[in-house]
């Protein structure tokens, strides 16, 4: 065992950094991005400690950083980190990617065609950019099958679908069409003091927030916020609003500008208008975010 690697639980991303990280020898630990410190408990012995794809809070690095090796991370919410001598902070590059390109200049996994692809697969989608398809449906199979298959699968690098995971896929999007359609229908509109509307959707089951959320971003939504079981939450911006900063000023939570997450705590309001009244409050109080 080379080390521990501590990276983002039921995401295809933090999923992918694992693949790498198992290829390196390192042993996973996934957790939600605010329970980073949770998976630091469990990196018992002594044993160097890599983070991929979550990182921590300054007040929580101030007592962890003698412990951690070093963190990859790309998320808005770990800037305050980017000095450290042992962090990477690269908002270009998934969290993924960044593990690769890191476990290839260590010498710990040869680079290979399998490999890049799938990484910067992962990266396109991950970071929502144009023509991430490929991505998308690697994510749906990922989400149904679990990370036993991933890593079963494309625990070397990308292979193409076998004729029953393709047959799988076809029926995950005719699924989805269902999915965002019953979501669209049922998402709450608040403009209360504000120039744009924000929306809310309450996630009765798992399934694709991202589509859910971007088609009414399409549509004009500034801001979509998603509540999922277990009090989590998850935000989809455009330009007029900072999802990351949002996510920490008020939900403890965090990461991209335009995609980030977090929880409610006990006791906080968890109705979908009560969060809606509290985030179009914040909004109509902060002038808009530059343009990213």
């Amino acid at each position: 065992m080379r080390g521990w690697l501590i990276t983002h639980d039921n995401c295809l991303d933090g999923a992918t950094a694992a693949l790498v990280g198992e290829a390196a020898g390192l042993t996973p630990l996934f957790v939600e991005p605010d329970r980073v410190e949770a998976g630091l408990e469990q990196a018992t012995g002594d044993h160097p400690v890599y983070l991929a794809d979550v990182s921590l809070k300054p007040e929580a690095w101030a007592r962890w950083k003698d412990r951690i090796a070093y963190v990859l991370d790309h998320h808005q919410s770990a800037l305050p980190l980017a000095a450290e001598r042992n962090v990477l902070l690269d908002q270009s590059r998934s969290g993924a990617l960044l593990m690769y390109d890191y476990a290839v200049q260590q010498g710990w996994v040869k680079p290979s065609v399998g490999w890049s692809r799938l990484c910067r697969t992962v990266a396109r989608y991950d970071l929502w950019l144009p023509w991430h398809e490929a991505g998308q449906d690697l994510n749906r199979l990922f989400h149904d099958l679990g990370y036993a298959w991933y890593l079963q699968r494309f625990g070397q690098g990308w292979v193409p679908y076998s004729p029953e995971e393709a047959e799988r896929l076809s029926t995950l999007v005719r699924e989805e069409v269902r999915f965002v359609a019953d979501h669209l229908k049922t998402a709450v509109r608040y403009q209360k003091d504000l120039d744009f509307p924000i929306y809310g959707v309450l996630l009765q089951e798992e399934g694709s927030v991202n589509v859910v959320s971007h088609t009414l971003i399409e549509q004009g939504a500034a801001l979509v916020l998603t509540l999922k079981p277990e009090k989590k939450l998850s935000a989809r911006s455009d330009i007029r609003v900072d999802a990351a900063q949002l996510m920490e000023d008020l939900f403890h939570g965090g990461g991209h500008a335009r995609a980030a997450g977090g929880r409610l705590q006990d006791g906080e309001p968890a109705s979908l208008p009560d969060i809606l009244a509290m985030a179009g409050q914040y909004l109509a109080r902060r002038p808009l975010p530059p343009p990213r």
